[in-house]
């Protein structure tokens, strides 16, 4: 009697090991029956941290009292605080959506089990993040793995980090305006000095006892001075020599009119 059975063909063995990988490669469902709560979704910011409480339950009694799990926080939406050109002294909030961003993870050892080591199906517990993390304000999806197989506990949580991030200046006017209030500050300055210029007195030349410009040592007069006198007073000469000037003029017009009229011979 012949055996009806036939060795399995090549082909079907390599399908059934590509299948394989296929499904190992997969993301893997959350474990059936787990579920995470939140006692706030929309933690405050206290000192640059929030505080997330969390309630899990296993869904049954672990095998161990204490399971490492992953804390993945994806960046789905940053809260930008800008200042802009129509607000430029009040900062305002910009809801920037983002894409493919990197995420932030932290592990913690989760603990189903009390002093006495027994073991519960349900922990709570309190899990704390910080700015100096990589955290800022604004929403996140949050998901919880296990990790030695990488399987998610529950399901994916949005959870929103409120606080205030740091302020970004994005009004379009700044360097101009710097620029234009330094250039109005020179002009005034420019004009304060014309100013200052205008309000110094004329400088007044100095003159003589007869009201008439004094000329200086160093000027050169343009016509060169006569030689000799008149016999009248001359300015200038000192008011002790006049009546010695007058004496002589009179002496010589004596002189002249007595020998006018001598008699001639």
């Amino acid at each position: 009697m012949r055996s009806t059975l036939r060795a399995p063909r090549p082909l079907a063995l390599l399908a059934a090991a590509l299948l394989g990988v296929l499904l190992a490669l997969l993301p893997r469902p959350a474990l059936a029956g787990v579920s995470v709560r939140l006692a706030s979704r929309e933690p405050v910011e206290v000192d640059g941290r929030w505080k997330l409480a969390f309630t899990i339950d296993y869904g049954s009694v672990p095998q161990i009292p204490h399971i490492p799990m992953i804390f993945s926080f994806e960046p789905m939406v940053l809260y930008e605080r800008a200042l802009t050109d129509k607000s430029p002294e009040k900062p305002i909030i910009n809801r920037m959506p983002l894409s493919n961003q990197q995420t932030n993870n932290e592990s913690l050892d989760v603990g189903f089990s009390d002093a006495s080591g027994k073991i519960f199906k349900v922990t709570k517990f309190d899990f704390v993040i910080r700015r100096d993390r990589g955290f800022e304000a604004g929403e996140y999806d949050l998901k919880i793995k296990r990790e030695d197989d990488g399987v998610q506990m529950g399901q994916t949580i949005r959870i929103i980090l409120k606080g205030d991030n740091p302020i970004v200046d994005r009004r379009a006017m700044v360097f101009a305006g710097e620029k234009k209030s330094k250039k109005v500050d020179a002009d005034k300055a420019d004009a304060d000095k014309a100013d200052e210029k205008k309000d110094e007195p004329a400088k007044e030349e100095p003159k003589t006892e007869d009201g008439e410009e004094k000329k200086t040592g160093g000027e050169v007069p343009a016509v060169p001075p006569k030689q000799g006198g008149c016999g009248c007073r001359v300015a200038g000469l000192e008011d002790e020599q006049a009546p010695a000037g007058a004496v002589l003029a009179a002496l010589g017009l004596a002189i002249a009119v007595s020998s006018r009229r001598r008699p001639r011979r």
